[in-house]
């Protein structure tokens, strides 16, 4: 008697298409990873929201592919990212110095103090610089998380970095084709309207000149979106928790980033006069503790008038002086190089 087989072709063609599904993915990555795929692909992304954090990533990665061994690395919200020209500090340094260093800008805007602390350990695990240079102020102190920092944070591939496995942060890290496949699906949502302005140091030609809003303008804007400055004690954990990074082979340096100096004379700002002290006590308290240098620069810098792009950001002419002074400053401290 024979016995009645039943066959499932069903079966047999989801196997056959997982087989070639397969294929077609190992054969696209094989692409992704040649130059001819980067070309193609052109746009990555790392699975985070923030406007700057995959431009940042993806320009870090390329500098250090290109130029060997980065040395600093700028950490800080929009005053450092729109501040800082790594080429004029780099060029002040060598004047100083004799010697060459290789730096580079991370700023990200609205970064705090608490996701600076993340960011600082992601910097070190991948790059290995020698020192990172973390700029801060009064006014990071006085929220207890931003949304900057939760679309920071919302990066699987950060998570992942950082001890906290997914399926999506192991495929940001490994495969590059899955890091073009968001990168288009980010552009497609966006275009490239916040890459174009950023140099491949990262540091962003955004505020060249000065805004077109009129000084009242910019008192009331400013006044309408900065707390009243009452330093947070999450904010400060989070400073406390970055210098606790600093070591004899990776130093971790903070400099106040100024403000307009309307911030403190101005009536509606008379309040950040009173706390300002406390803040550079908090500074120099944190900074002793950790064993590592501070830059006070609000009293000490003076921006020239016209330097300015609006009461917290400086325009071109703002950079080039206070990256001038930042790279002959860098050039008076003691810390070791990649030469």
């Amino acid at each position: 008697m024979k016995s009645l087989k039943i066959k499932l072709p069903i079966g047999q063609v989801l196997l056959q298409s997982i087989i070639w599904l397969s294929l077609f993915c190992i054969a696209v990555e094989l692409f992704a990873r040649t130059s001819e795929g980067r070309i193609f692909f052109q746009v990555e992304s790392y699975g985070s929201s923030h406007p700057h954090f995959d431009p940042q990533v993806i320009r870090i990665k390329a500098r250090e592919a290109q130029d060997g061994h980065i040395d600093c690395i700028f950490l800080g919200d929009s005053q450092i990212f729109y501040g800082v020209d790594p080429s004029v500090v780099e060029q002040a340094y060598f004047d100083q110095t004799g010697k060459f260093i290789k730096c580079q800008n991370f700023g990200l805007g609205g970064l705090k103090p608490v996701t600076a602390d993340a960011l600082t350990r992601l910097l070190i695990k991948n790059f290995h610089p020698s020192i990172i240079i973390y700029g801060t102020d009064l006014f990071d102190y006085t929220a207890s998380l931003s949304g900057s920092d939760a679309s920071i944070m919302s990066s699987p591939w950060v998570k992942y970095q950082l001890g906290t496995f997914s399926i999506d942060g192991w495929l940001i890290e490994n495969w590059n084709s899955y890091r073009y496949y968001l990168g288009a699906d980010r552009y497609l949502l966006n275009g490239d309207e916040n890459e174009t302005h950023i140099e491949s140091n990262g540091h962003s030609l955004k505020f060249s000149e000065k805004t077109n809003l009129s000084q009242q303008e910019q008192i009331d804007y400013f006044d309408s979106i900065l707390d009243k400055p009452e330093i947070t004690e999450e904010q400060l954990n989070g400073l406390h928790n970055t210098l606790s990074l600093n070591t004899d082979e990776i130093k971790i340096i903070v400099i106040e980033t100024p403000v307009n100096p309307m911030f403190f004379t101005l009536k509606q700002f008379s309040y950040n006069r009173k706390v300002h002290p406390d803040f550079k006590n908090i500074l120099e308290n944190e900074t002793a503790q950790a064993g590592t240098e501070l830059w006070l620069t609000q009293d000490t810098v003076q921006i020239p008038e016209d330097g300015w792009y609006d009461l917290v950001h400086l325009n071109q002419k703002g950079t080039l002086y206070f990256s001038r002074l930042l790279g002959e400053y860098l050039g008076s401290i003691s810390f070791s190089t990649a030469e």
